[in-house]
């Protein structure tokens, strides 16, 4: 295989979604047809992910964009086990070696370009919207469509969410990933960005002061609740779908299945925005799994926002070059 293609491959796997958009995954070409992945330690998040588990998630997404990459130009991948460690910075996950040609594609790889986070609102949904979205219900994901439960869904948001933005740690690494401003030297790399986040120049530079100087006297006279909350973007929502796994299923793999699945809520013409909150914190977790009726032996892995962007709306991704993730 050339390196024009691999490159290639390594470009459409970087499309994959991760954790704040950090893009943990590092790739090494070792031959023309071997490929190495690796996590960057220096994009953990300490406060928001301690335990790793939502890195382990980005790098599963990140695979799972190789296969993908790899199926839409006929190739077929076989994972194998990870090189040694020679680098502290450097944490070996997987190699891959290209090892068929002429493979069918993927139903699924045509979404990857299509596929962007979408926080902005959605377009009016319509009766027919909150039908066609129930097709999305499948072994491993669960749909909230009720008027009422998507309210309760919409409160159970925005609880847990301020809950973890009290947290000043956590409010601290959270901005040190937000651009508010094109000013700042990676708006177009990676992070959130203010387009992003559906923030216009005054509502980011409102963010910016919330979230930073004024958060403390803001949270004590209340004001600031109301000033973060997005839980009228789930109430207007065609739904939510609620992704769930295995309780004790590896990140890593859970991560190709999420991926997978926001690929089918583009390619059902949907948009989706995550709603991490609802699945890293235990309360909004559980009752979620009680609402979407989750079956027991299973753990919400993440939870979709979905409807219909509005027409002619568009985002520009944030991403790294690839020569910043070739090591």
């Amino acid at each position: 295989m050339n390196a024009e293609t691999l490159r290639a491959l390594l470009s459409e796997a970087m499309l994959a979604p991760s954790v704040h958009n950090v893009q943990p995954a590092r790739w090494r070409i070792v031959d023309g047809v071997t490929i190495d992945l690796f996590e960057d330690a220096r994009t953990r998040l300490p406060v928001g992910d301690p335990k790793g588990n939502d890195a382990g998630i980005s790098m599963g997404a990140a695979a799972e964009g190789l296969r993908l990459a790899a199926s839409r130009r006929g190739l077929a991948l076989e994972t194998l086990a990870a090189p040694a460690q020679t680098d502290p910075a450097l944490v070996p996950v997987a190699r891959f070696v290209i090892i068929a040609s002429g493979v069918a594609p993927d139903v699924l790889a045509a979404q990857v370009t299509a596929r962007v986070s979408w926080r902005g609102e959605f377009a009016t949904s319509s009766p027919s919207d909150h039908g066609e979205v129930q097709s999305l219900s499948g072994p491993d994901s669960a749909v909230i469509r009720d008027p009422a439960a998507l309210e309760e869904a919409a409160q159970l948001y925005d609880a847990a969410s301020y809950g973890y933005i009290r947290d000043q740690a956590f409010r601290a690494e959270l901005r040190s990933w937000m651009r508010f401003t094109p000013a700042h030297p990676r708006w177009g790399r990676d992070g959130l960005n203010a387009a992003a986040m559906a923030l216009g120049r005054v509502e980011a530079i409102g963010a910016s002061i919330v979230l930073g100087p004024a958060f403390g006297a803001l949270d004590w006279c209340r004001v600031a609740p109301g000033l973060l909350a997005e839980g009228k973007k789930i109430v207007t929502a065609a739904g939510v779908v609620v992704f769930h796994r295995p309780a004790a299923e590896a990140p890593f793999d859970s991560g190709a299945d999420f991926y997978r699945l926001w690929l089918s809520i583009e390619r059902a013409g949907f948009g989706a925005a995550v709603l991490a909150a609802l699945a890293d914190d235990p309360v909004a977790a559980r009752e979620i799994a009680r609402m979407a009726r989750v079956p027991d032996g299973r753990r919400i892995v993440s939870a979709f926002r979905v409807g219909r962007r509005p027409a002619g709306a568009t985002i520009e991704r944030a991403r790294r070059g690839l020569d910043e993730t070739l090591v």
